[in-house]
């Protein structure tokens, strides 16, 4: 039993750093969720982008993984990342209510980062020290604030270009289309016009979320490929 407590000790001392970050995020998490609610005076529409964002989240880290893995021929994926990336999406999911898209995908960026990978020093995974952490967060809140900016016109342009020329992607743009749908309910929920949202309230929010940030979702993974083959190439060298 000492044995055990003593092992606790120690790994509380090794990773108390990051256990606070993860208690932290989860707090800003919380009160950014809180904030909302009370802003509208309702859970349901919090409750329906949180869901949303969560969804997309982990799709979105699931198709940069896979862009990732084609560079490198390695799947550098982990269940940390996508658990960080649903947080994290659920958190910029709800700031849309109160912010704007760019400071939404910024802080849902940051947030899957930093939890990321504090949870992968707290279980096990790979360590890294405050600094890479801070850094990574720093980088890929950066990447997202630009990726957001850069290709937002080419994505809506592409969404348009592929809904007059293919008949299944017709929905992508225009006043019937996904976006257009779930953005009209979320403000009715927002208004108390509506009490509840349906199933396709989600479906349309993911396929707007996930079509509008494809194009950042495979920059990003071509970003990270490129970096994790270039520290890969200078560590043979070195060694």
């Amino acid at each position: 039993m000492e044995e055990k407590w003593d092992s606790a000790c120690e790994w509380c001392k090794e990773n108390w750093q990051s256990i606070v970050s993860v208690f932290v995020t989860i707090v800003i998490v919380v009160g950014i969720v809180i904030l909302s609610i009370s802003t509208f005076g309702t859970a349901i529409p919090v409750i329906a982008v949180g869901v949303v964002g969560a969804i997309v989240g982990i799709s979105g880290q699931l198709i940069s993984d896979i862009i990732s893995c084609a560079i490198t021929g390695d799947w550098d994926g982990n269940w940390q990342s996508y658990i960080g990336s649903a947080i994290g999406g659920f958190a910029g999911g709800v700031l849309l209510l109160l912010t704007n898209p760019i400071a939404a995908c910024s802080a849902e960026a940051a947030i899957s980062t930093f939890f990321g990978e504090n949870l992968e020093n707290i279980t096990g995974g790979q360590k890294r020290s405050t600094f890479e952490i801070l850094f990574d967060t720093g980088l890929s809140t950066g990447t997202a604030a630009f990726f957001s900016v850069a290709l937002s016109k080419i994505t809506g342009k592409l969404s348009k270009t592929l809904s007059k020329k293919i008949p299944v992607f017709k929905r992508l743009s225009g006043i019937n289309s996904y976006d257009a749908s779930f953005k009209m309910v979320i403000t009715k929920l927002k208004q108390g016009s509506i009490k509840k949202f349906h199933y396709k309230t989600i479906r349309n929010g993911v396929i707007s979320g996930l079509s509008g940030g494809a194009l950042e979702n495979i920059a990003s993974g071509f970003f990270d490929g490129i970096k994790e083959w270039y520290d890969e190439w200078r560590e043979l060298l070195q060694n």
